[in-house]
């Protein structure tokens, strides 16, 4: 064989093996902008908020985060990469994906750039490269027109460096801590002493909290975790591949977006009378109550993202503790129920009763209510 030949042959191999290895495997990562060091998050999944136009395509419902500790608690920056064949890729992530908004349109082209890759999209015959924000030192958005944050990093998830963990949202009077979390991913606990809990039953004044059989809990479940302390680190989950369905009657409900921004609002606005968030009672046992802190609601109105919430009858009261059911105070909430006096301002604080309501917006039976 002429040695021309063999040079040949021997680029050809080269170049396969290139692209073989610069072929991404399907798989949970996290993905990092090289210029700015800001991840990528789902924070938007409503395909009419990604619609093309005039050239181009408002991409703010991806946003980008600069801190792990951030990263780190927030499902939306777990992205599923998906090998689509021909080369494309699909993003996954928050119960939907981007080809599953662009109607089956939006393949993804990873192209391998400098020991990273470029990222870039085509939809109605337009293709965008998609770029990070202006380099600075706070989070931002996806766009499709910086040249300088064009190159991305793909982070394969672990139970180490590039971990997912549970951030709690209470502490109880005995020194235990427990969180709640709303994902689109099956995943299991890492971490020791860790469980999860779904609630089986809610009413009058009391629910029912069973633990989840098995190590995985399914995707679309929301839970609650029992952590071992504060500290992520501590409490560490793990994304798994497959499709597990949970078969249980489950009283928790969630939200994947709770975004308002120019172009992408997907918001639930927070009921007072038929929600309830995980908090604590006044003897500083584990409840869930109707008058959470302005830090527990996205701008002070709306449910947060990625959090589990309880649903109720408007009859229930505003604090349900575990297996705290009675009759009397069933009979005493449903009473009161029916007057449905029971006022709000938007901090989640109640109005006293007989108060005189100064003008501005208030809530009322999860309705606002305009006093001018």
């Amino acid at each position: 064989m002429k040695k021309s030949t063999i040079s040949i042959i021997m680029f050809l191999l080269s170049v396969w093996a290139q692209n073989a290895s610069a072929q991404l495997a399907d798989g949970f990562y996290h993905i990092k902008n090289v210029a700015t060091g800001r991840y990528l998050s789902i924070n938007d999944i409503n395909p009419d908020n990604y619609k093309v136009s005039s050239g181009d395509v408002n991409m703010g419902g991806i946003r980008t985060y600069l801190s792990y500790d951030t990263v780190a608690v927030s499902p939306s920056c777990v992205i599923f990469v998906k090998r689509l064949g021909n080369g494309k890729y699909d993003f996954c992530g928050q119960g939907s994906s981007l080809y599953t908004m662009s109607s089956d349109r939006f393949g993804v082209d990873i192209i391998p750039y400098g020991g990273a890759y470029k990222i870039s999209g085509t939809a109605k015959g337009i293709t965008k490269r998609l770029s990070d924000g202006s380099p600075s030192n706070k989070d931002s958005w996806l766009m499709n027109r910086l040249d300088e944050t064009q190159t991305w990093v793909f982070l394969p998830i672990d139970a180490s460096k590039e971990y997912v963990g549970i951030r709690p949202d209470v502490r109880t009077a005995d020194g235990t801590y427990y969180g709640t979390i709303y994902a689109g991913f099956n995943f299991r606990m890492v971490s020791e002493g860790m469980a999860a809990f779904y609630v089986s039953n809610a009413e009058g004044t009391g629910f029912t909290m069973k633990q989840i059989e098995g190590d995985v809990v399914p995707a679309g479940t929301p839970v609650i975790i029992r952590c071992n302390s504060a500290k992520p680190e501590e409490n560490k989950i793990e994304p798994v591949i497959g499709g597990n369905a949970f078969a249980n009657a489950n009283w928790l409900s969630g939200v994947y977006c709770s975004l308002s921004v120019a172009g992408h609002r997907n918001t639930t606005l927070f009921d007072f009378v038929t929600m309830r968030i995980l908090g604590l009672n006044d003897k500083g046992e584990l409840a869930f109550i109707a008058n959470p802190s302005v830090d527990r609601l996205y701008k002070e109105l709306f449910l947060m993202a990625n959090k589990a919430y309880l649903r109720v009858n408007p009859s229930d009261a505003e604090v349900l503790t575990i297996d705290g059911y009675t009759s009397d105070a069933i009979n005493k909430v449903e009473a009161e129920a029916k007057e449905s006096t029971s006022i709000y301002t938007l901090t989640g604080n109640r109005v006293p009763n007989g108060a005189v309501l100064r003008p501005g917006v208030y809530i009322q039976n999860g309705k606002k209510r305009l006093i001018k």
